[in-house]
């Protein structure tokens, strides 16, 4: 099937999209900033009540486990660090969003949540592991490789089931069966959705690269991370939909991690402890 409507016109049409807001943006941005400091960062959470409500309370979880409470943002910003406030913000900006329902692909409430999170989570089990990239850079990649199925949603409902029955009788992807449906997939679509959004160039590139990372002209480490970290994801179940069916990891990625097949049963060893244990910070706090 050819191209039914251009990936800009799909996200032009479908209602609803979320919006990260202008603070977690910010924030996204400044902590990656050599000259920024502690201050400037709780500067920018204090215009949202809200936002800055989320990071305080995650701040004082139990996962964190700080000594004594954290009472003021800047406080948090300088016992947590610039990098972990702005993964905390993104959290609580993303949280509401990634929870809804996404039946185009098969997901319940909180799969998607949970899929991300668990990718976002291996992302930085992986980065850790490798050494060769910031974990921080590849849990905020992963955490929203996915964003391009809040778009296609919509546009998949009606098709989910010939969808599955196209990957069953020809072993394909889910991805190839987004494209030969629809003439694109939710990587390309979450790309461009990145792009508009103005979200760093790691995030634009895993969300578009994460299935087929050798298909990025100049191989990224994020996008190895987060492909790497899906995969992970999707085989230990964390919110697995329709898309989790014949999942292939790219070989290429482990060598350019600088990872070995054995690195992968210990990474995944790790995955669902420290996935739980933020869960269960996260969860209680953001929902």
């Amino acid at each position: 099937m050819g191209v039914i409507i251009t990936i800009d016109e799909m996200i032009d049409r479908t209602a609803d999209l979320p919006v990260i807001p202008a603070v977690a943006l910010r924030i996204m941005h400044e902590a990656d900033s050599n000259t920024t400091s502690a201050s400037q960062i709780a500067m920018l959470l204090a215009r949202d009540p809200a936002l800055a409500s989320r990071v305080l309370r995650l701040a004082n979880s139990a996962y964190y486990g700080l000594s004594g409470q954290v009472f003021g943002l800047k406080e948090a910003v300088v016992v947590l660090g610039l990098r972990c406030v702005k993964n905390l913000a993104l959290v609580a900006a993303s949280y509401p969003w990634l929870s809804k329902p996404l039946h185009g692909y098969g997901l319940e409430p909180k799969d998607l949540w949970m899929h991300s999170h668990g990718t976002a989570v291996a992302a930085m089990l992986v980065a850790q592991r490798s050494g060769r990239l910031r974990d921080d850079e590849a849990f905020t990649a992963g955490l929203l490789h996915d964003i391009g199925k809040l778009a296609m949603n919509v546009w998949l409902e009606r098709k989910t089931e010939a969808l599955i029955q196209l990957s069953t009788l020809n072993g394909w992807s889910f991805v190839e069966c987004e494209r030969t449906v629809l003439g694109y997939d939710h990587g390309q679509v979450g790309g461009r959705l990145a792009e508009r959004w103005n979200l760093p160039l790691s995030v634009i590139d895993s969300a578009r690269y994460h299935h087929e990372p050798d298909e990025r002209p100049d191989p990224s480490l994020v996008v190895d991370a987060v492909h790497l970290g899906d995969y992970l994801a999707s085989v230990l179940g964390f919110g697995l939909g329709a898309d989790g069916l014949q999942y292939a990891l790219q070989p290429n990625t482990l060598v350019r991690l600088g990872l070995h097949p054995q690195d992968i049963d210990r990474i995944a060893d790790d995955l669902e402890r420290e996935r739980r244990l933020q869960a269960e910070s996260f969860e209680e706090i953001v929902a």
